[in-house]
């Protein structure tokens, strides 16, 4: 089906008046976002391309929580019955508030407003958030491993380091630390900023319940890599600003270097389980080099 007739077909179990216009967003891995207007406003058209319809049910309950904490985040928009999902000619499709913002250059400033954010979603009280696991956890990402001689795309270095860095890594997974509700994958283009003030975090559908740490490590990856090398000055604003609100305890501050490291390695993982072990990708080539070169 046509997108237009897609979005269309979608908006009649909608109160939310007729299409307008529409334009797609970000190219993004996961998901096709479009910016659509209707004679009642904007609003995000999601294609849920990946998640299961299970999957966007629990990322739905937990943004009703994160609605409930007035945390900065775009939510759903209940249909006419008051879902907020629905499936349309085969299709996992959601419809979520537009928030007005930008992806955030990065300085101290929007580095320390993100810390800030994720500091205040690890205090939150998330009583009635679904457990749940996500791509980037080790025991999936444990999955890739076997994958690699049968890969119809074989990257014979790429899977070398691969392995190699995961076997120096995974034994510090096993260690307890603090855990709660995690966004997983708080990158700027994951977030919409009005000059340095954060206005909304997007994207909740890696969420899961797991180690507060992987969270601050992705966000640093997210947040204070410059041409792909750890700046400093961004990292040390990152924590102060996260630390004002949740400081880490004495074993997290250890472990932040191999979580930083087994973060990139996380998305690594995810671009070569999803994509570039079956077919030839420049571009998701270039950033798995670029995560490995973290890593490594």
């Amino acid at each position: 089906m046509q997108t237009k007739k897609l979005i269309e077909r979608t908006l009649e179990f909608y109160e939310v008046g007729s299409l307008q216009s529409y334009v797609r967003l970000k190219k993004g891995f996961a998901n096709e976002n479009y910016k659509i207007n209707t004679d009642k406003g904007n609003f995000l058209f999601r294609i849920h391309r990946q998640q299961s319809l299970e999957n966007v049910k629990k990322e739905h309950a937990l943004l009703a929580v994160l609605k409930r904490e007035a945390f900065p985040a775009a939510f759903p928009v209940k249909d006419k019955s008051g879902n907020t999902w629905r499936e349309v000619e085969g299709r996992n499709v959601s419809l979520y508030d537009f928030v007005e913002g930008k992806i955030p250059g990065l300085c101290p400033e929007t580095v320390a407003e993100a810390a800030r954010t994720l500091a205040r979603l690890h205090t939150l009280d998330t009583a009635g958030v679904p457990p749940k696991t996500n791509s980037t956890q080790p025991e999936k990402v444990a999955q890739t491993l076997p994958m690699f001689p049968s890969a119809q795309n074989p990257l014979p270095d790429i899977f070398r380091q691969f392995s190699l860095a995961w076997e120096t890594l995974s034994p510090s997974l096993a260690e307890t630390l603090p855990s709660g509700v995690i966004h997983s994958d708080l990158f700027p283009d994951n977030t919409l900023f009005e000059g340095h003030r954060l206005k909304a975090v997007i994207d909740f559908e890696e969420y899961a319940i797991g180690p507060l740490l992987f969270d601050v490590a992705m966000a640093i990856n997210g947040f204070c890599f410059e041409n792909n090398q750890l700046n400093n000055k961004w990292l040390d604003a990152f924590l102060k600003a996260y630390e004002q609100k949740r400081p880490l305890t004495p074993r997290e501050e250890k472990l932040l270097p191999v979580y930083i490291r087994w973060a990139a390695l996380a998305m690594a993982s995810w671009h070569l389980r999803f994509h570039l072990i079956h077919r030839p990708d420049t571009k998701q080539e270039k950033r798995v080099r670029e995560l490995l070169g973290r890593v490594k």
